[in-house]
């Protein structure tokens, strides 16, 4: 028995050695600086590192505030979710350039990549309109937009507007409404004559229709207008977003009736930084947007809940709405202002077309 179990582990000692014998030699790791060297023969090459995206990427907004702890959560999904491959760092308002220039800047590819709002580009493309929801006073409901989106054209239209700059339009991302907080009180149509808001792009065509004067500021400069007087009221989007950076300190009255019900951020990629990502990060990107916009979204329904509270009970704030006849009035201007637009742009007169007829349809024009 024990010359039997000595046999067994005498072979059993030979064969690892024949294995050792005719394993291939293992190739020391190269040094740092050095190249890999490359595979033996029959040996599969190891798949080449992916690439990684390392993109600055603007915002008009403020650091510091809830909405921008949403943002960098965002940008942290992403990069999770494409393993570390779009690794992308959020600036706020004027930290690598003025919001006026980021436009120009994704076009030129001096940004890559600009997470911005579209009232600020009708002097640029006058499809920025549609890119920023649904045109004031048209439609009531944010889900209007998504058909006008997603099922109606409205997407492949602004691609192509866009194009045109050598931007992609990777998607819009649908947040809350757009309101007024004001030193005068707004009721009525009349309410606007002779004075000033500030208010961009298309919003700021309405209040001149309106009989009021319409100026811009960027956003860190809205307070100190407020102050001084500059301005008499602001529209800049949900109301907990204005009140975060404390306009509700210098106005006394919350108009609640939304000029809009569903007011976007968007988002651009030049061009050629777009057509360098593989597509499942260009996919990634895209799917990405209404994500953001669901976080987006429920941050600003809660947190306008809770400063409505606040401004009527802590900072004594009048509440005022707009009568079903007056919006009419309102809306009536704004079916004149998209006109004027479409007669100078086919694809905005492609787009308002779309929405006239959705209108219809739904009864809200005859």
């Amino acid at each position: 028995m024990k010359r039997v179990s000595l046999l067994v582990l005498l072979g059993t000692i030979g064969l690892i050695i024949a294995l050792i014998a005719c394993a291939a030699p293992v190739t020391p790791p190269p040094e740092d600086g050095e190249e890999a060297p490359p595979p033996a023969d029959g040996e599969e090459a190891p798949p080449p590192a992916e690439e990684v995206f390392k993109w600055d990427m603007t915002y008009p907004l403020y650091r510091g505030t809830w909405d921008w702890e949403i943002l960098e959560k965002w940008c942290d999904d992403l990069r999770v979710a494409s393993e570390g491959r779009l690794d992308i760092t959020p600036y706020s308002c004027g930290e690598i350039m003025p919001v006026m220039e980021t436009f120009d800047a994704v076009s030129t590819g001096t940004l890559k990549i600009d997470f911005t709002y579209g009232p600020y580009w009708l002097g640029k493309t006058p499809m920025s309109i549609f890119s920023s929801g649904l045109p004031p006073m048209t439609l009531p409901l944010r889900e209007h937009y998504t058909v006008l989106y997603y099922e109606l054209g409205l997407e492949e239209l602004l691609r192509e507007a866009y194009a045109e700059h050598n931007i992609f339009y990777v998607n819009t991302i649908l947040t809350n409404n757009a309101v007024v907080l004001s030193k005068f009180p707004i009721s009525t149509v009349a309410d606007f004559d002779g004075k000033i808001f500030r208010a961009p792009g298309i919003y700021g065509e309405l209040v001149a229709k309106a009989g009021g004067t319409a100026t811009y500021f960027p956003w860190g400069e809205i307070m100190g207008a407020l102050e001084k007087g500059t301005c008499d009221a602001v529209e800049a989007g949900p109301l907990s977003c204005q009140c975060d950076s404390g306009f509700h300190e210098v106005t006394s009255y919350f108009l609640e009736t939304p000029l809009t019900p569903l007011d976007c951020w968007c988002l651009h990629i030049n061009m050629d930084a777009w057509n360098a990502l593989p597509d499942d990060l260009q996919m990634l990107f895209y799917e990405s947007c209404p994500y953001a916009g669901d976080l987006f979204t429920a941050s600003y329904y809660v947190h306008d809940a809770m400063w409505r509270q606040e401004i009527v009970e802590e900072w004594g704030f009048t509440i005022t709405s707009l009568p079903e006849e007056e919006q009419a009035i309102l809306r009536g201007y704004m079916l004149e202002i998209l006109d004027e637009y479409a007669a100078e742009d086919p694809y905005f007169a492609e787009a308002t077309e779309i929405l006239k007829n959705y209108m219809r349809e739904l009864g809200y024009l005859e």
